[in-house]
């Protein structure tokens, strides 16, 4: 087993830090509805102009996105990574134990892009077992507009599509893990840690295909969650990218491999937003994905 696992199978945050601290961060990032936005770095992501400043630029740029900065905690998976963070952004927390390497960039699929992948739902289910309630998002989704406009008011679980039917009640939506909306409640807790604990029937396979598994399974209706999927004509992404410039919220660099061709395409899509908000501007299309998709 691995540092990450013994720590995830005990539910131990970091040994220097206590749930305390957890809650001092969250608080301090809060919204007053006790919703926080969360957004999970490694020191590869978060180095000097990678994609952590793209994301933040994105913040900065968007149409009444900036005071969400306010809210923004930023979860590093390394000393690194909050090195940099503390640096830059005022809500910065560290995650895992010291012995835990995820300063590198972790490629799909691979050993470490897993067990990063279930350290952030085990530690999304601390969050929501503290009252919380959060937005989700990873750092390759810049932000231009607020999402929570999107939101259903009696949703539980609202999660982001790699390809959407039309129907956000379609349990066979495409779900992406990396963007999602998550009320705090016992049910949100119990699906929580049903996803994590699910993760054993399902080896070898990441939060979002565990998921993609059981979302029709009869145990969803027993613990009684709301889930929706969101539209990808305004949370889009590359997979499939239908938003325009004048309808877009997030953009997500997903259906791309390796950090390189994300800041790329993600720089063209920055790139884009600021002609399309210059006076007299008439775009309304994206440049991107290119990088991407040649990345496979």
């Amino acid at each position: 087993m691995t540092v990450l696992f013994n720590l995830l199978q005990n539910a131990e945050l970091n040994s220097s830090v206590t749930a305390d601290d957890l809650e001092s961060a969250l608080e301090k990032a809060s919204m007053p509805n006790r919703t926080v936005i969360i957004t999970t770095i490694n020191a590869a992501w978060a180095k000097e102009n990678s994609i952590l400043d793209l994301y933040l630029r994105s913040f900065r740029i968007g149409e009444g996105t900036q005071h969400l900065l306010d809210n923004l905690l930023f979860v590093a998976l390394d000393q690194e990574a909050l090195k940099r963070c503390e640096q830059i952004h005022p809500h910065c927390y560290i995650l895992l134990k010291e012995g835990s390497d995820f300063s590198g960039e972790k490629v799909i699929m691979t050993q470490g892009y897993l067990d990063m992948m279930w350290a952030r739902i085990l530690f999304l289910k601390h969050v929501l077992a503290l009252g919380y309630s959060f937005v989700f998002s990873d750092a390759d989704i810049l932000w231009f507009r607020s999402p929570f406009k999107l939101f259903d008011d009696k949703a539980d679980f609202q999660i982001a599509s790699d390809y959407y039917n039309g129907n956000p009640h379609d349990l066979s939506n495409s779900p992406n893990g990396g963007f999602n909306f998550v009320r705090s409640s016992n049910r949100s807790i119990r699906f929580y840690e049903w996803w994590y604990e699910s993760r054993t029937s399902y080896p070898n396979l990441h939060d979002q295909d565990v998921l993609n598994k059981i979302k029709s399974e009869k145990k969803l209706s027993e613990i009684g969650l709301k889930m929706l999927f969101l539209d990808t004509k305004y949370v889009s992404g590359f997979c499939e990218r239908r938003a325009s410039l004048n309808d877009v919220f997030t953009m997500h660099a997903n259906c791309c491999k390796g950090m390189k061709a994300k800041i790329a395409d993600l720089t063209l899509i920055l790139q884009d937003w600021a002609s399309y908000c210059s006076p007299n501007s008439s775009a309304v299309h994206w440049r991107a994905p290119d990088a991407c998709l040649h990345s496979w």
